[in-house]
């Protein structure tokens, strides 16, 4: 146990400095833990991985404070339950949330700086797509929002597999081009992330 603390902080600290591989260890190795935390919270399926992106997205923006972390874990674990209930809000369950709520809320400090920032990135992201071509754009909703797999959305655009493939990766790279010209930099682990399929 303590050993993993160790290397946990170890990832923190280099995932402060940029580390993008860090990063993505990090992030395969947590993403499977707090899933099911966040299902038991939110009771629905289809949320689950935007609300794990948006842990790890918020994350990696806020890594300048990520040496200061003790304990990795708990960090995360605590920013997982912060955006469920967040999530749950959002939903007008505001008294669910509220009774379940069991963490103090002193401990973040910094979370309405976080949220702005996420907030911010949200939006530059919708931005993105929105400038992302016609072809391109109906691609990567259909994977997106409509979460159809790849060869679905070839057969429903009658066009090859590798087509939509090709699509979705110049679409995710236009998107983090967009967000490096705003001065954000996102591992594209987290673009691959909400694309249903991909792998």
């Amino acid at each position: 146990m303590q050993n993993d603390v160790v290397q946990e902080t170890i990832l923190f600290d280099r995932i402060a400095e940029g580390d993008e591989t860090a990063f993505e260890t990090l992030f395969h190795l947590y993403a499977p833990r707090i899933q099911p935390v966040i299902r038991q919270i939110i009771q629905e399926d289809a949320p689950v991985k935007d609300i794990i992106q948006e842990v790890f997205l918020g994350l990696w923006l806020g890594r300048d404070k990520l040496p200061t972390v003790s304990s990795p874990r708990n960090w995360i674990f605590k920013i997982t339950y912060h955006r469920s209930y967040s999530w749950l809000q959002k939903q007008d369950v505001r008294e669910k949330a509220r009774h379940q709520l069991s963490w103090n809320e002193n401990e973040y400090t910094n979370i309405t700086e976080d949220n702005l920032s996420l907030s911010e990135t949200s939006r530059l992201i919708r931005e993105a797509i929105e400038q992302l071509p016609p072809q391109a754009l109906k691609i990567y909703r259909l994977s997106r929002e409509n979460e159809l797999k790849i060869a679905d959305i070839a057969h429903q655009l009658d066009v090859s597999v590798q087509t939509v493939k090709n699509s979705l990766v110049r679409s995710l790279r236009a998107i983090r081009e967009y967000l490096l010209k705003h001065g954000i930099s996102i591992p594209l682990l987290l673009f691959y992330y909400t694309i249903p399929h991909f792998f």
